[in-house]
């Protein structure tokens, strides 16, 4: 029974990938909508099957009145539920980009068109869906849907759906566009090995680089954990707060975030352990940049650098 619904589910993809192929904006028309009996509806069909054969058996004229009209209530919303969805335009957002492990957020727009919407269930299969309703006067609506992300690299995600059961529950009308999104999931950070640096003189720990220069740029107050060289010791002993020395940084601070200093350490924990050096390099103001096979980027610190660096660690092949 298995390999028959995964045989039917995949026959049924294949089908749906050429009628509704991938695009950033599209209409919901009556190639893009499908509307079945939900569970409610199911056992409202039987009931209005049962009602027909009591009706039959019995030659019950009241019965059969009411059996009609129950099955006329059926048509009309068979209509009502299908206009809630059809004319609405999807238009795929931006997609920020986030680290392995995290979901990855894709913005999605929607506008009403010339009719307002009501319970719309926007989402990704196995996944928690958005709930929303569109006006007229409203225009649109922006949605944010999640999508999981469980390895580094380009992601697109699989196709959503839209969903209604507007206005009775009986009949449920859905619709499965795939829009053209796309994100880039950058390595879980993981510190297997302590921060090291390479240049061209040579390599030493995260202490090492981390020395003053000759320019030295002011004072800040003392943060736990900084070297006690650098506290400003006269203001101390004047009865002032702990104050710790400030320098610029010389060219010799730049840390090279090197792949050949990770030996032992398989690809995936190597461009683990390069994400996390490079977060904490940034957070600390440090300039550095990045070797690794194919890939070499010059030491510098603030603006693109971060978002360069995880850019070339998410897509190292």
């Amino acid at each position: 029974m298995g390999k028959i619904k995964v045989f039917i589910r995949g026959r049924f993809d294949t089908w749906l990938e050429k009628r509704s192929p991938p695009c950033s904006k599209l209409v919901l028309n009556q190639r893009r909508i499908f509307i079945i009996p939900s569970r409610a509806g199911a056992g409202y069909l039987l009931m209005l099957l049962g009602l027909l054969l009591l009706a039959i058996n019995y030659q019950n004229n009241l019965i059969f009145a009411l059996t009609f009209w129950l099955f006329s209530l059926l048509l009309v919303a068979i209509l009502h539920t299908y206009a809630n969805l059809s004319g609405i335009t999807l238009r795929a957002g931006a997609a920020e980009a986030v680290f392995a492990g995290q979901p990855a957020a894709f913005h999605l727009h929607l506008e009403a068109g010339a009719r307002d919407r009501h319970r719309l269930y926007l989402g990704f299969t196995d996944q928690a869906p958005v709930s929303c309703s569109l006006t007229t006067q409203a225009g649109g609506a922006d949605v944010v849907l999640k999508y999981p992300t469980l390895k580094r690299g380009p992601l697109r995600p699989s196709r959503m759906t839209i969903t209604t059961r507007y206005p009775l529950g009986i009949l449920r009308c859905w619709g499965a566009p795939k829009l053209d999104w796309h994100c880039l999931v950058y390595p879980q950070p993981k510190l297997l090995r302590p921060l090291v640096n390479s240049v061209a003189e040579g390599e030493g720990s995260i202490p090492d680089i981390a020395r003053d220069s000759d320019e030295f740029s002011g004072f800040q107050r003392y943060q736990p954990g900084q070297p006690p060289r650098r506290i400003f010791w006269k203001a101390y002993a004047k009865g002032q707060a702990l104050q710790s020395k400030q320098f610029e940084q010389s060219q010799a601070d730049e840390l090279i975030l090197a792949w050949n200093e990770l030996d032992g350490l398989d690809a995936e924990d190597r461009l683990s352990t390069l994400c996390a050096w490079a977060l904490d390099c940034n957070a600390r103001g440090l300039s550095f940049g990045l070797q690794i096979p194919g890939v070499n980027i010059a030491a510098a610190s603030g603006g693109d650098q971060l978002p360069r660096v995880l850019r070339a660690l998410a897509q190292y092949s």
